[in-house]
């Protein structure tokens, strides 16, 4: 088993050895740091004939030996193939190879086409030609890049619907906040109102008392005059 393991690692890491290989053949025609377009294209050629040739069971090997992606761009490749590797199909042909050269490291991507799915694969070398990172990565057609972008806008707009109601409704509820703390502060500056005293009510004097006082006056003027009650009427009575 440990043997099988050696085996397998030693196949992919001569792939990314194989460039200095290629630096003892090349001619003067070269161009990318004494290397032409097919020679670095070699590479990604030899990493993808393994992955294809390479079982299940040989890959879950590799990823089971585990490593840092980061560090170990072997493993980062396993992994990617193994994700993808049921969505692609039977592989038909290698399509173009684009090299381009940016801050001292030159990219070099290929396309490979599968029945179901192509997929680009790329290295990308440092300014010594040695390999940083490997990437294997599925090519999405119009119709699934222009799925993907809707779905991303509506998402998106979605959000913003949904944080912008929400902001509504927070401003509307404002309103009952400030007519509660309006209400409370009036109830506590009303000044305490007195109850008022309600004005005396002067009884009326019944009629009888009255008739009483006038028979009263008229006998007395009558004594005081000698003469007859019959002879003058009492018509009003003025209190002081």
């Amino acid at each position: 088993m440990t043997k099988m393991k050696k085996k397998l690692l030693l196949i992919v890491s001569l792939c990314l050895l194989a460039i200095s290989v290629f630096g003892c053949g090349s001619d003067g025609n070269a161009t990318y740091n004494g290397f032409t377009a097919e020679e670095l294209a070699q590479n990604n050629t030899n990493i993808l004939d393994t992955l294809i040739g390479m079982s299940d069971e040989d890959l879950a090997m590799i990823q089971m030996q585990g490593g840092d992606e980061a560090a170990d761009p072997t493993i980062k490749v396993v992994n990617a193939w193994i994700e993808m590797k049921g969505e692609l199909g039977e592989f038909r042909e290698y399509g173009d190879v684009t090299v381009t050269e940016a801050n001292g490291t030159t990219t070099v991507d290929q396309t490979a086409k599968f029945a179901k799915r192509d997929v680009k694969v790329s290295f990308v070398y440092d300014k010594d030609m040695n390999v940083t990172d490997i990437s294997v990565d599925r090519i999405y057609t119009m119709g699934e890049t222009m799925a993907k972008a809707g779905l991303n806008t509506a998402m998106g707009m979605g959000t913003v619907f949904i944080m912008l109601i929400a902001i509504s409704l927070i401003i509307y509820c404002f309103k009952f906040i400030n007519a509660a703390q309006n209400k409370a502060s009036d109830k506590q500056a009303a000044p305490a109102v007195a109850p008022a005293v309600p004005a005396p009510v002067e009884e009326p004097q019944s009629e009888t008392d009255d008739l009483e006082l006038v028979a009263v006056i008229a006998a007395a003027v009558a004594a005081a005059t000698g003469s007859s009650t019959d002879d003058f009427v009492v018509r009003s009575i003025k209190r002081r």
